[in-house]
């Protein structure tokens, strides 16, 4: 066993998932994804993606602090203070570590302009410009930026794979804080290619 594999095993079994054979090992890990809060969101328009090519990280960034916004949250201000669809993530990952569904995955999103079209948007609850990433809510962004990857086929070391919002738009988002570490995340999913 390769060291990918075991870091492969290792989460799995960290899980609860147990593997009894290689053929029933390379199944769950096509087959399986991290627990994620389906909140069934009510959007009033949708669009299908055309194309996955580029993971964008984002932190909630609220001006008056820290905070723990909820995909439910996200989305009644999307819709009634920008008029928006609905949130405009894919995915709110809490102060808790929960993953929140925010957009279905194959909708376009609205969290990077002129970059919708062809990118999954991951909100990471909290303003990380003033506060560092809890190590629960650094694990479950790990875990599922590498789903994501492996999911749509995408090298997460390539140049402009697993992005920063700040890499696209003029803004901070996602706070040096979290910026810092997407090195961090990059070579976290690699090890699961």
């Amino acid at each position: 066993m390769d060291r990918r594999d075991f870091l492969k095993f290792a989460a799995l079994t960290a899980a609860g998932i147990f593997l009894p054979n290689e053929k029933a090992s390379a199944y769950i890990l096509d087959t399986w994804e991290p627990p994620i809060r389906k909140l069934f969101l009510q959007f009033t328009e949708y669009e299908q993606r055309p194309s996955t090519e580029v993971i964008v990280i984002h932190h909630a960034g609220f001006p008056d602090g820290d905070k723990d916004s909820s995909a439910e949250e996200i989305h009644k201000f999307h819709q009634e203070t920008n008029g928006w669809a609905g949130i405009g993530y894919h995915f709110v990952i809490r102060k808790d570590g929960r993953i929140e569904q925010g957009r279905k995955l194959d909708a376009v999103g609205a969290h990077a302009y002129h970059h919708n079209k062809n990118s999954v948007g991951i909100c990471v609850a909290g303003n990380f410009n003033f506060v560092k990433v809890p190590d629960v809510q650094m694990d479950s962004l790990k875990l599922l930026t590498a789903w994501l990857c492996q999911k749509f086929k995408l090298k997460p070391t390539k140049r402009g794979v697993i992005v920063g919002h700040r890499d696209l738009n003029d803004t901070t988002c996602p706070g040096d804080n979290l910026y810092s570490r997407l090195g961090e995340i990059r070579r976290y999913c690699r090890d699961f290619e």
